[in-house]
């Protein structure tokens, strides 16, 4: 094929471009391993300098029909000796082409799967605003001062499969747990290489899942109708009904099942194509802001600092309580001071103390800070002070319109047992937790299950838990599940605790000769836990178990014993769940006549009416609440009962507000 002067070009200053190491094992992108995996079929590790100009020969073929991906990462600044110091990453500057012939090259957009057109080499370079078509530097001496550079990868694959390639990259990413530029990378190429059709497809399954319940529900009710309409069934026939009834039921839930995993799923790849194009949007509002200072220094006094915030954009609403804020502050005379304000308050800048009295001849100053907002209508500002004195402000405007987030709970609470002995405040605790949800917390009264003695029986404990909590609370929705009342051990050797003990919940009919069948595991618990797709979920126990005194004898005398340490943090496994107990797994929990309570969830309400809220915020955090119960309960009970908290999240789980 015929070759243009633009290969010869390249070709000429292939070996000056060369002079610099291509291959480093310090500044590759992942951690390729040795040998090479299945999945890959050749790599190399390759560096773009500052200053090198034109797009040039990295020493690495390619085929015809090859699938090659290009990682990329680092910074560089263009200009910086004429006072014009733009630091850009690699989806604004780096240029790449495939083959040796004179195509148009391209600018790099981010992680992608890329079919290879022609046999050739690849090339690399960086800058398009001074450069041809073909890759040949207009002007080659504007490189000259440019500092920083671009590290990359260039993967070619055996095959063609988005699945296989995201594992590997995958486990590059665990290879490097720090690197959160690489987690970053891998999400968008998961997206770029298949989350769209990935997508459309959940959509088309969540929607088929839809009509199979819409119409598995229509018949049921049909059905029912008409059984309504027979006077009398026989015996054999009412028993044959009932496991119809039963298998159509487990039908109906296993849809909803699918169907709750489904719009989870889809949801997830919704948040995946939202962040990556708030993320693009974010990079092409920088890079405009960026070439547009200068415009703005000639218009503003060149004694004044220049100020540019890439992101936000004024006057956006957000749903989300933080915000990112990135932006530039530029003066020719250097800075002396620099601070942010939200809702005028100054706001301490994380990880970059030397923002607040940077050197006085700085000039330049590039900020990146995650900002809390307050609901409603915030203001950001930007205040800069030159060395001379003179200085400026730019403030912009962010509305904070939160989600309206739903909580579910359950509330159980059981005095009266027919083959125990019976609790005295139980029952009193659930009540007094049950009015401060619905009339503090003012939580719809329809989003709550109340459960007093005779009610909660096992069927509709399993009911409750297992079927209505799970189809009503949502991924973004809270769930609090709140027992008080008798529990039971049973030797099982098969417990994954280490006691040798399963533990359980006693409905009012449970028979301590015969747990199996008339209590509730708590490894079932445990297993309704994992199906609610709420990303928050908290259980507070204010439980009795016999494993204190190691068998299945029920302590008496209105004394309350918890479960194992182990077992707890079972329980609490997966994402979101937090678990609270009323004391250790060696201690018993007591109730006192005098507080009409038991002694944790007398100090738990105390807590969540408003003596909990240490920041004063006027909302009460598990963890604060925790903290309460941790001082109150212990000092209550001459150091016998010491509350135990299990379970991570990821930020602050809210139980109640201060009325």
């Amino acid at each position: 094929m015929k070759r243009g002067l633009g290969f010869l070009f390249r070709i000429a200053s292939a070996a000056m471009f060369l002079l610099a190491p291509m291959n480093y094992a310090n500044s590759s992108v992942i951690k390729m391993p040795k040998p090479l995996p299945d999945i890959v079929k050749n790599y190399k590790s390759a560096k773009v300098w500052a200053g090198s100009s034109g797009v040039n020969h990295t020493g690495f073929k390619v085929n015809r029909g090859d699938y090659i991906t290009v990682l990329a990462k680092g910074i560089i600044n263009v200009w910086p000796a004429k006072g014009k110091e733009y630091a850009y990453g690699p989806k604004a500057l780096l240029l790449f082409q495939i083959g040796d012939n004179d195509y148009p090259v391209r600018r790099y957009k981010g992680p992608e799967l890329m079919e290879v057109k022609e046999d050739g080499g690849v090339y690399l370079g960086y800058r398009g605003s001074e450069m041809s078509p073909s890759g040949r530097p207009l002007k080659p001496a504007h490189f000259n001062d440019d500092v920083g550079s671009f590290y990359m990868d260039i993967i070619v694959w055996k095959t063609n499969d988005p699945k296989l390639m995201i594992k590997f990259l995958e486990e590059a990413s665990l290879a490097k747990p720090k690197d959160e530029d690489l987690k970053e990378i891998v999400q968008e190429f998961r997206w770029r290489s298949g989350g769209y059709l990935a997508l459309q497809e959940k959509k088309r399954e969540v929607e088929e899942i839809k009509k199979e319940l819409s119409i598995a529900e229509t018949k049921e009710i049909s059905e029912i109708k008409k059984e309504e309409k027979k006077v009398a069934i026989r015996p054999k026939e009412k028993e044959a009904q009932g496991i119809k009834n039963n298998d159509k039921e487990k039908a109906t839930e296993d849809l909803t099942e699918r169907l709750q995993k489904g719009l989870q799923a889809l949801k997830e790849l919704e948040d995946t194509k939202k962040k990556l194009s708030e993320r693009e949007e974010k990079e092409a509002q920088l890079l405009a802001r960026l070439e547009s200072m200068e415009r703005e220094r000639s218009i503003q006094s060149k004694n004044l600092p220049v100020i540019a915030i890439a992101y936000p954009k004024d006057g956006i609403s957000v749903d989300s309580e933080h915000v990112s804020l990135y932006g530039v502050a530029e003066h020719e005379k250097g800075i002396s001071k620099f601070e942010i304000l939200v809702n005028n308050k100054p706001v301490g800048l994380k990880g970059h103390k030397d923002l607040q009295l940077p050197p006085k001849d700085r000039k330049r100053i590039e900020f990146s800070e995650r900002i809390r907002l307050r609901e409603g209508q915030n203001t950001i500002s930007i205040a800069v002070q030159g060395t001379e004195g003179l200085t400026n402000q730019k403030t912009i405007s962010i509305q904070l319109a939160k989600k309206q987030e739903k909580v579910y709970a359950v509330v159980i609470g059981i005095n009266k047992y027919k083959n125990l002995p019976s609790l005295k405040y139980a029952v009193n605790d659930a009540r007094e937790f049950y009015r401060y949800l619905t009339e503090v917390n003012q939580v719809p009264k329809d989003h709550v299950w109340l459960l007093l003695d005779e009610e909660a029986t096992l069927d509709k404990l399993r009911r409750t838990l297992g079927t209505l909590l799970r189809r009503s609370a949502g991924r973004d929705d809270t769930v609090i599940i709140f027992l008080a009342g008798h529990g039971a051990t049973e030797t099982d050797p098969s417990s994954p605790d280490g006691d040798g003990l399963e533990k359980y919940i006693l409905p009012p009919n449970a028979d301590p000769m015969d747990l199996y069948s008339s209590a509730m595991p708590m490894s079932e618990v445990a297993r309704i836990f994992q199906r609610i797709s709420s990303e928050r979920l908290v259980f507070i126990g204010d439980t009795c178990y016999s494993g204190a005194s190691g068998g299945r004898t029920i302590l008496a005398g209105g004394t309350r014993a918890t479960v194992s340490g182990a077992f707890l943090e079972r329980l609490s496994q997966g994402k979101g769940r937090v678990i609270l107990t009323a004391s250790d797994a060696n201690e018993v929990s007591v109730e006192k006549d005098e507080l009409k309570h038991g002694v944790f969830t007398y100090y738990l309400l105390e807590g969540l009416r408003g003596k909990a809220d240490v920041d004063g915020d006027g909302v009460i955090t598990v963890d604060e609440v925790y903290r309460y119960v941790s001082t109150k309960v212990p000092q209550a009970t001459g150091q016998d009962q010491h509350p135990v908290r299990k379970g991570e999240t990821t930020g602050q789980i809210v139980l109640g507000v201060v009325k």
